[in-house]
């Protein structure tokens, strides 16, 4: 995440502002067939005015013209080219679990799922040292900085229990059940199993070894998280992790693939960060099992899947068709974030005004018939936007019109909203944002 640094996996809890832990859009963890919860007020709306222009024809060229997706970019680090993973499990933990994970951590580098997720963006084949079995048992609670000095003071003492970093180590840190890892979040602390499931980042070891930028990842023991449960649980949050470890091993200090282009800076706000397993975490249908590896493992963004107009997280799932609709903005807005300046495409509506804008109806193939489209304020509460559709279904090449009106002053001068397309019990999402001036 680019404020913080700090990449978590967290399926249960809506972003809160300025929260380091993931939101939650819900969705089963296996086969993808639930629906996108309601995550927001879709309020009873005036039909929008009759004059809109019509909504074109549906095409057989797969996919339709759309804007385009938003892409994964990077701040100039290194991405991994030859990762190695060391589990590393404290005494006294659940031993035939521990093995499990070992063992999953062992055969995950050599799959297909691991080349692609990983490899457009310059990540190879990874590797696994055997699993260290601390002496040590794990303290009931720790922080991040308390994990840092740990891992730092055992390697620049060279502590024989752990085998030595190279550029390439990351550092897979298991809790047992019984402790409470917490993270600053948004002035506050964010706590493991409750607020995220899993985090990575990295620290830096003495002069004498170089000073070295390591990668970790900390994988809480949760009995369940979201949807998943037992060894899913362990196995989907570190499959996320060792992801985003690979392709962004430095986030504090040098970071690789850490957010979004600036044109969907706020896809990252909505989905709770930004790097690569992040975009995709939140979706039904991303935990799955793959023939070819039987632990479940977690989706991940691809740019050039999204670009192609194809399911953005990837592998893609045999035999489906991806489908979605996309706000197709003329203008531009400029917002303040952070103290900087950013203009991107969006859509202008001041206080008491309404605006009508274009969602352009896309797949990858033949649907077999249209789709239902809905539009729902994120604020979670009382909006000071509405939205309301011409016309509630379409397919691809079709355009709907969506008519915005700004009700009441906003806090931020802006608001987000959200897409959220459905057929046959799959559902797939688009962000928009509104600026109020």
């Amino acid at each position: 995440m680019p404020t913080e640094r700090l990449s978590h996996l967290a399926l249960a809890a809506l972003l809160a502002a300025g929260c380091t832990g993931d939101n939650a859009l819900g969705g089963d963890s296996s086969d993808g067939t639930a629906e996108v919860p309601d995550l927001g007020r879709s309020p009873d709306l005036a039909p929008p005015p009759p004059d809109l222009a019509d909504n074109g024809s549906a095409s057989s060229v797969y996919p339709a013209p759309h804007p385009d997706p938003p892409q994964e970019s990077t701040g100039g680090g290194p991405t991994l080219r030859s990762p190695k993973f060391v589990p590393v499990f404290f005494a006294g933990d659940d031993m035939d679990l521990a093995m499990k994970v070992a063992d999953f951590a062992s055969r995950v580098g050599a799959t297909e799922y691991w080349k692609t997720t990983t490899g457009e963006y310059g990540v190879g084949p990874a590797t696994a040292a055997p699993p260290v079995f601390l002496k040590e048992m794990a303290p009931a609670s720790i922080d991040d900085g308390g994990i840092q000095t740990w891992l730092v003071t055992k390697l620049n003492s060279d502590d024989p229990e752990l085998p030595a970093a190279t550029g390439n180590t990351i550092y897979v840190i298991h809790y047992p059940a019984g402790t409470t890892i917490t993270l600053p979040s948004g002035g506050g602390n964010a706590t493991s199993c409750q607020d995220f499931g899993g985090y990575h980042s990295d620290t830096v070891l003495d002069s004498k070894h170089g000073n070295l930028d390591i990668a970790y990842a900390v994988i809480p023991r949760c009995d369940s998280f979201g949807a998943l449960t037992g060894l899913d649980a362990v196995t989907g949050t570190e499959s996320h992790e060792m992801i985003e470890a690979a392709t962004d091993p430095h986030p504090q200090d040098n970071p690789a693939y850490y957010g979004v282009d600036d044109d969907h800076f706020y896809w990252q706000f909505a989905l709770g960060g930004g790097e690569a397993a992040d975009l995709c975490a939140q979706f039904p249908g991303v935990f799955v099992q793959f023939p070819e590896l039987p632990y479940t493992v977690q989706r991940s963004w691809s740019n050039v899947s999204a670009l192609a107009g194809h399911d953005p997280c990837v592998p893609t799932l045999p035999g489906r068709v991806y489908f979605n609709a996309a706000p197709d903005f003329k203008e531009t807005m400029t917002i303040l974030i952070q103290g900087q300046s950013l203009t991107l495409p969006g859509v202008v509506v001041p206080v008491g005004q309404s605006k009508t804008v274009d969602l352009a109806l896309f797949s990858d193939g033949d649907t077999g018939g249209p789709w239902t489209v809905t539009v729902k304020d994120f604020g979670g509460g009382s909006s000071s936007f509405q939205y309301s559709l011409d016309r509630s279904q379409g397919e691809n090449g079709e355009r709907l019109h969506l008519t915005i009106k700004s009700v009441s002053a906003s806090q931020r001068g802006r608001g987000m909203f959200y897409v959220v397309s459905k057929l046959n019990g799959k559902a797939n999402m688009w962000f928009g944002e509104v600026s109020q001036k």
